[in-house]
């Protein structure tokens, strides 16, 4: 059958309308006489009433599964074997068919509605970046932002709670035994999720403490929710299926579905070791920022474009594009030197203008640690640094620290005529100790110009210079070497979110 004509079915089967509780309405689903036999098999004392209902819930979550598998088919990130291996598992298992609040959660973890169209704004932006080719880490930060979304709902709404209720009178069922553990392995280890949600803590870091808490949840406490798991799924891969319900996963797909995800699921460490890694970046921030500039300059600052002076203060309040320029074969070695030692760098060129996200986290101390992503592609590259004021020689400076590297760079800010800005590395240190310099500078001018639509716009050019500091090295590199005192540039075009939102192209007068 055609993927569309199956999702199509799939669509038709759980087609209902909203109910009070927000769910789909049982009564629009139509059991066949497999469907009531298998109720009937696993609630054989249940009235017939209850077995319908069973017969009912589970063949929804078999046509969830259906739409979830076509739409990751078309939304992939590396979290998305994760939740497909979880929705396979429930169905198995048969959760959903006992436990009507169980059914409930499963529609409010819908990524999608009916019609197929994400079900939040949160879940659209995820797809919006799926559509844009946007880099695989951005999808999962994205990813666990709309599911910690659906987790906050979920409590707000009391379904968890109701679903306790409801264990509790059934504590001495095996299967409700299982039921309980799958919702303590996820709901329960989510400790992290409103402190992430407000931006204290970054979203991978949140999901990584839970995943590997659900991990030890299941090799230790869970262990019998996986033996059922792994029974349901044997069981449906070996024994006749008889006839499907066409357009709707079978038992045996979900089987096999499961198993290849057991695997591929692993994908997840990916956003694993994200989050440890960015576990101490900070507090999101939106406010005013950071006086950088009125800290270095004193009373000059009066001398910088006040859109100079926004920007330094907080990046996060632009949007920005950027381009990438390596001139020379020595410039793209440099490049990648940089980036061994302080972290990845664009040590390729972007040819054209690229997107870029430029984001500001508060470390404890106060200062500013600045995260700049560049959408390389399917690439994201990244730099990740902190921005602190110093006293050297009784005089405030600016130092840009890579503090996972131990570098600091010295950085000199001059005013430069018409409003312009130049930040220029002076001196580096290693955990302390100063570095001879070999030549090489990077310095970063801005410059606020105005587009065609008479709309200023920020224009930062920053470039990786060779400038020996002696004669004889002046003189091997650029006379004898003949090498260009620019080796590469990278070109940032920055515009206020406010006027981003009008299209504008990149032309200046």
């Amino acid at each position: 059958m055609p993927q569309a004509t199956a999702k199509t079915v799939a669509q038709e089967a759980i087609h209902s309308t909203p109910g009070p509780a927000g769910t789909a309405d049982l009564s629009k689903i139509v059991p066949t006489t497999a469907d009531l036999r298998e109720a009937r098999h696993y609630l054989p004392t249940g009235s017939e009433e209850k077995q319908t209902a069973f017969a009912k819930r589970q063949l929804r979550t078999r046509s969830r599964a259906t739409l979830l598998l076509d739409f990751y088919r078309r939304y992939p990130c590396h979290l998305a074997d994760l939740h497909l291996l979880a929705t396979c598992a429930v169905a198995l298992g048969r959760f959903r068919g006992f436990s009507p609040e169980f059914d409930e959660m499963g529609e409010e973890f819908m990524l999608m509605g009916e019609d197929g169209r994400p079900r939040t704004t949160a879940w659209q932006r995820y797809v919006e970046a799926c559509d844009a080719g946007r880099p695989w880490q951005i999808r999962d930060e994205l990813w666990i932002a709309a599911h910690m979304e659906d987790m906050e709902r979920v409590r707000q709404t009391g379904l968890e709670e109701r679903f306790r209720q409801q264990a509790a009178e059934h504590a001495k069922d095996p299967t409700w035994q299982a039921i309980n553990q799958h919702v303590e392995a996820t709901l329960g280890t989510r400790l992290m999720d409103r402190i992430a949600l407000d931006g204290t803590v970054a979203y991978e870091t949140a999901f990584a403490h839970s995943l590997s808490a659900t991990f030890f949840s299941l090799c230790t406490i869970s262990w019998h929710m996986v033996r059922l798991y792994w029974w349901e799924g044997f069981r449906a891969a070996v024994v006749p299926a008889g006839k499907s319900r066409e357009g709707i996963v079978s038992y045996r797909r979900l089987a096999l579905h499961a198993a290849r995800y057991c695997f591929t699921a692993w994908n997840a460490s990916r956003v694993y070791r994200r989050g440890m890694r960015e576990r101490d970046r900070g507090r999101r921030t939106s406010e005013d920022g950071w006086p950088l500039l009125a800290d270095v300059l004193g009373p000059r600052i009066s001398e910088i474009h006040p859109l100079i002076v926004r920007f330094y203060q907080n990046p996060a309040h632009f949007q920005v594009r950027v381009k990438v320029d390596l001139h020379t074969l020595p410039a793209k070695l440099w490049s990648r030197v940089i980036t061994l030692l302080i972290g990845q760098g664009p040590y390729a060129e972007s040819g054209s203008e690229v997107d870029a996200q430029f984001r500001v986290f508060r470390r404890r101390d106060g200062s500013m640690h600045f995260l700049r992503e560049l959408y390389m592609g399917d690439t994201l590259r990244v730099f990740d640094s902190d921005f602190v004021v110093r006293t050297v020689n009784g005089v405030p400076a600016l130092f840009e620290v890579f503090v996972d590297k131990h570098i600091e760079v010295e950085m000199s800010v001059t005013p430069l005529p018409e409003g312009g800005l130049s930040i220029r590395g002076t001196n580096f240190y290693y955990r302390g100790t100063r570095l001879p310099c070999p030549g090489l500078r990077v310095e970063f001018q801005s410059h606020v110009l105005k587009d065609e639509n008479a709309r200023e716009v920020l224009n930062i050019e920053g470039r990786l210079l060779m400038q020996p500091d002696s004669g004889w090295g002046r003189l091997l590199m650029c006379r004898l070497l003949r090498r260009p005192e620019v080796l590469g540039t990278i070109r940032y075009v920055a515009r206020p979110l406010a006027a981003a939102a009008v299209p504008a192209n990149n032309s200046f007068s």
